[in-house]
């Protein structure tokens, strides 16, 4: 006699186990639509997706947030899709983007600069060019120089630094002859500024400091080294009151001690043996650090720094990222949602981790947007702007937190659940009578689509006939199956928010 058994799926699982670094991901770079032949993704289709990659649990726009009620403690842990990016301007129509920020040391403290082009630079405040450098910007700055002057400063891939200022209201190269780029130096990353200084690191590992309160005057002897190892130098970022000095194996902290003249003292008792991998493959939110890097053991790691280092990548991050190669990652960051998140782009792919809820899951798109972003929040106002190094559009994107979209420069794309396969505790045959979707209602119609593999994800059926803006989001007559791995994909340009999947089943002789 058969047993009927009511089931509860939650729609939120561990990221996939099934990757290591000779597991290629296929068909990850983005959801187009629902086919007869099975899911179809840009670059491949699921139905006939076999690589250990794509098996087990993946979140494809969408992630998990835990909800707690203060009251009684109670979590509910709901999948929520990603909000898209729409278009702010474009700049630059025809060239890859370089960099983006906000300037907010000049008033009112919201513009939107942004760098394009693939050989040469031009930046921009907003649609307005700025000017011109030679090489590529690697990473827009500000500070402040003289009387209180508001100044852009960046660095370039020709080893040349750059500054603009609103009294010039030029982009003006340094010429200084003991600025190390014109020195015969090779220039790592860009500047970060501290107490009126503009440092910046060359490739052999050492620190320069400008002279104090100016970008334009250097002195030759106002140096010191990062050499607790004797690997090259990467990128000095501003952590808090401290510098910190990536090399390709360690990491190495200073701090003004008022020495001249060179300010800085080296803070020994701080030094890491972890390095980044490129002056791209390192973001901040907040006086949080984050960076891709390795050890001299090997591997290829995220990692974070908060006062103590700690890796926040898993294993099977890990294998994605060696498997795109370092030269293709680089890290990038922003908040939603009142969450925060680390933007890795490797290669064609972007994994995303949120922080606070310790999850990862891929973002995807025809092609991604958001390799480089900046944020604003003014009052009642928070924006995110983003461009891409890869699109030649030349646009900045905007997520407008009072009236978010969920197309990508109007293009949709799909949120997908994929669980990981189950049995319920037993490996007898399960007739599935129906199913319901525990989610939040729209006010819109919203389609939903079910779906479900009972032979570890070589083979899926799809049921397309669900709404979220319906009273209920029911199926029934589900087959039969061992194990079933459960998925859900919605691709609508609304909100998604679910919980869970409940039902009854059967249990066969």
């Amino acid at each position: 006699m058969a047993i009927r058994k009511p089931f509860r799926i939650p729609l939120s699982a561990a990221y996939t186990q099934r990757i290591s670094a000779i597991n290629t991901q296929g068909g990850s770079s983005g959801i187009v639509g629902v086919g007869i032949v099975g899911l179809m993704t840009v670059g491949g289709t699921i139905g006939t997706s076999t690589g250990s990659a794509n098996k087990d649990a993946r979140f494809i726009n969408c992630f998990s947030e835990t909800i707690t009620d203060p009251i009684t403690g109670k979590k509910r842990v709901y999948t929520v899709k990603r909000p898209g990016w729409g278009v702010n301007s474009t700049p630059a129509a025809g060239n890859i983007g370089n960099d983006i920020f906000i300037w907010t040391g000049e008033t009112p403290g919201n513009h939107v600069i942004s760098a394009f082009g693939a050989t040469n630079s031009t930046v921009y405040n907003g649609v307005t060019s700025l000017g011109a450098i030679t090489g590529r910007v690697t990473g827009l700055t500000e500070t402040k120089v003289g009387a209180n002057v508001p100044t852009i400063v960046t660095a370039s891939s020709d080893s040349t630094g750059w500054y603009y200022d609103t009294v010039t209201a030029a982009f003006t190269k340094i010429t200084d002859a003991d600025f190390p780029g014109n020195a015969g130096k090779t220039l790592a990353g860009t500047f970060c500024h501290m107490d009126g200084y503009a440092c910046i690191m060359d490739t052999t590992g050492v620190l320069w400091a400008s002279d104090l309160n100016s970008v334009t005057a250097w002195t030759a002897t106002s140096y010191d080294t990062a050499n607790a190892y004797p690997d090259a130098g990467v990128a000095a970022v501003r952590h808090g009151h401290m510098i910190m000095c990536f090399g390709t194996q360690s990491l190495q902290f200073f701090y003004n001690a008022g020495l001249t003249p060179f300010p800085f003292a080296k803070e020994v008792a701080k030094t890491v043996k972890v390095g980044a991998i490129s002056a791209d493959a390192i973001a901040r939110i907040s006086d949080t650090t984050f960076w891709a890097g390795s050890t001299p053991e090997g591997g290829l790691s995220v990692f974070q720094y908060d006062g103590s280092v700690s890796r926040i990548s898993t294993p099977e991050i890990d294998g994605l990222l060696i498997l795109a190669g370092t030269t293709n990652v680089s890290l990038t960051t922003t908040r939603y949602y009142g969450r925060s998140f680390v933007r890795v782009k490797a290669a064609a792919s972007v994994y995303v981790y949120c922080i606070e809820e310790k999850f990862w899951f891929e973002e995807t798109t025809l092609t991604p947007l958001a390799t480089k972003t900046a944020s604003i929040s003014i009052g009642g106002t928070m924006v995110n702007y983003a461009i891409s190094n890869i699109s030649t559009l030349g646009k900045v994107f905007v997520q407008n937190h009072a009236s978010l979209n969920f197309t990508d420069n109007g293009e949709a794309y799909g949120a997908r659940v994929q669980l990981p396969p189950m049995d319920h505790g037993t490996a007898r045959k399960k007739f599935w009578e129906d199913a319901t979707l525990i989610a939040d209602r729209e006010a819109t119609t919203s389609p939903i689509t079910l779906f479900y593999s009972d032979d570890d994800y070589q083979t899926y059926t799809v049921r397309e006939d669900g709404d979220l803006s319906a009273d209920q989001v029911y199926w029934t007559r589900l087959g039969a199956s061992k194990r079933r791995a459960w998925g859900i994909l919605h691709q609508a340009n609304t909100p998604m928010r679910i919980e869970a999947l409940e039902g009854n089943f059967e249990v066969g002789v």
